[in-house]
């Protein structure tokens, strides 16, 4: 069972605890993990991810994906059927309206950008973002594997949506408590077939999601459904407007917090390699691409688990006393 966040806060820590992703360091006896940084992010040894894993060692691989919201597995070569078994650990897999589906399976998708083609292929890659907050579930987490990628650079960086909130002044923090946030993806195959052709994004051709799937209005602040751990999102990727706000405004408070998720002290960053294996909790982590490479390939595969729909602060106080974390 999970430890409620008030009982496990830094401030509450035994001394000389280290203190690592905000929290105090877990013990782990049944695998290896090395922190990427203080901020988030882990590498995670002594597991061979083709076999299935014994309930001891999958145990300690959640704990530290609820601990360090990002977890890092080298030297993995799985077939897809193995890829899509150890995502199911995490719940159940999903397709998604937009991204391009892998070798024609609609519960994997890619991410691909060939030696000759545009930086600009890759959709939202300029901008730390969660992926699909406007479907009214989205994601929990992405699982993700490299096949190609560049020898230097193509790197993926990571920040943490909870030190972002918990950094918050007491005002900022009163005031984004009761926001809500308008997400769409309506029109987003409209847009890019107005582009030039040069300058289109890699998109799904078609899908069978409604209309009002595409659309959804989520809290501005996110409440983990078990510990109560708060964490910010708003991101700028479907972003349309505050609920109540104009557009004016929304985007000069988004910007405010979206200048926050680019300070280096929230970050953590993975470098590819072929065979890494990487799973983010999307729910509460920020994520962009950096795409400092040249002339060269970077091809990585994912399946994407889908997610509870977000509780926000209300949601939380409308909980039963004996439910809330």
């Amino acid at each position: 069972m999970a430890t409620s966040f008030s009982s496990q806060t830094a401030s509450g820590a035994a001394p000389g605890v280290p203190i690592v992703a905000g929290l105090p360091m877990p013990e782990f006896r049944h695998i290896t993990v090395e922190p990427i940084s203080g901020a988030c992010g882990c590498e995670i040894g002594g597991v061979d991810l083709r076999q299935p894993l014994r309930p001891e060692v999958l145990d300690e691989i959640m704990l530290a994906f609820q601990h360090f919201l990002v977890i890092v597995f080298r030297d993995q070569d799985l077939t897809p059927e193995q890829h899509k078994a150890f995502s199911r650990y995490f719940g159940e897999l999903t397709e998604l309206p937009q991204a391009p589906t892998y070798n024609g399976d609609n519960l994997m998708q890619e991410v691909r950008r060939e030696a000759w083609e545009p930086v600009n292929v890759v959709p939202s890659f300029e901008h730390f973002h969660t992926d699909s907050p406007f479907l009214p579930q989205p994601p929990k987490c992405i699982v993700m594997r490299a096949l190609d990628c560049p020898q230097w650079g193509g790197d993926t960086a990571f920040s943490n949506a909870y030190l972002v909130y918990e950094h918050l002044s007491d005002g900022m923090k009163a005031l984004l408590d009761g926001l809500q946030v308008l997400y769409s993806a309506k029109d987003v195959w409209s847009k890019n077939d107005k582009l030039p052709p040069e300058k289109r994004l890699r998109l799904r051709e078609s899908h069978g999601f409604t209309e009002d799937q595409l659309e959804n209005i989520q809290p501005a602040v996110r409440v983990h459904p078990e510990t109560g751990r708060r964490a910010l999102f708003a991101t700028t990727a479907y972003f349309r407007h505050f609920v109540g706000w104009s557009e004016e405004e929304s985007r000069a408070l988004l910007n405010y917090l979206q200048s926050l998720a680019q300070h280096l002290h929230y970050h953590c960053r993975v470098k590819w390699r072929k065979d890494t294996l990487i799973v983010w909790d999307n729910r509460f982590t920020l994520h962009r691409g950096v795409h400092d490479f040249k002339h060269e390939r970077r091809h990585l595969i994912r399946t994407t688990v889908i997610g509870e729909r977000p509780m926000g602060i209300a949601d939380l106080a409308a909980r039963p006393a004996g439910e809330r974390a």
